[in-house]
């Protein structure tokens, strides 16, 4: 503890290395979990593909298969969703929809708890009935490999913004605890937060625990406070000394 309070006193720069390292790691833990998840859904996907296809669309409309009512329900976790096809109608009611995705002659509905959303069928396209495995393989490989190349510096992105945010929060507790820190200590001292929080969330999720954003929030201002009291404290000391 003593070693991070000493870098965000003394240390140089914002913390913008820590950071990259570690937007770095998550990705590189994000493709690792792709990698080892997303294979796993092609099989289904093929059988979805048997089930459902051929599919034609013609000027915005299903015409193969035609008058034909088709579900296939999925288990994800706890909860369950369908894919649900049904040309032998235009349009649905909200109280015939489920969780899940349908598709009617002339549009697809999205279903999510009370969300639902309605998108236009365009154009004209066809999906033949074929093995689709090779070609699913080859979009998992391209998505692994996005993610390792460019997962980091979106990660960086992401995480900078956060942290800057972070740093202009940090102002209550400067002043909650009337102690002055200038931008690049508050910076460190939000990275070194932001990175130990989100580790926390990660923890915690493997539990089956997830940390709501304001949960997330009221945790960083609330470490904030008592990192800031702790920086404060040794300020005075060092003076005194």
């Amino acid at each position: 503890m003593q070693k991070i309070i000493t870098y965000i006193k003394n240390g140089k720069g914002v913390g913008a290395l820590w950071l990259l390292l570690f937007a770095s790691l998550v990705a590189f833990y994000s493709a690792y979990t792709a990698s080892n998840i997303l294979p796993k859904a092609i099989p289904y996907i093929q059988q979805t593909a048997d089930e459902f296809l051929p599919l034609k669309v013609e000027k915005g409309k299903v015409v193969v298969p035609s008058d034909t009512l088709k579900t296939r329900t999925y288990q994800i976790g706890d909860e369950t969703a369908s894919l649900t096809l049904d040309t032998t109608k235009d349009f649905l009611e909200q109280e015939d929809l489920r969780e899940g995705v349908t598709i009617t002659r002339s549009y697809i509905y999205t279903v999510n708890g009370e969300n639902v959303r309605r998108q236009t069928l365009q154009g004209d396209f066809e999906l033949e009935k074929r093995d689709y495995t090779p070609l699913l393989k080859k979009i998992v490989d391209w998505v692994v490999l996005s993610i390792v190349v460019i997962g980091p510096f979106l990660n960086f992105m992401l995480f900078l913004i956060c942290v800057l945010f972070y740093a202009f929060c940090s102002g209550l507790a400067c002043l909650l605890n009337k102690t002055e820190l200038d931008f690049k200590t508050k910076m460190r001292f939000n990275t070194v937060l932001y990175i130990g929080v989100y580790v926390l969330t990660l923890v915690l999720s493997a539990f089956g625990l997830n940390l709501s954003f304001v949960a997330f929030f009221l945790l960083m201002i609330a470490l904030q406070i008592i990192l800031v009291k702790k920086i404060g404290t040794e300020k005075i000391q060092e003076k005194n000394q």
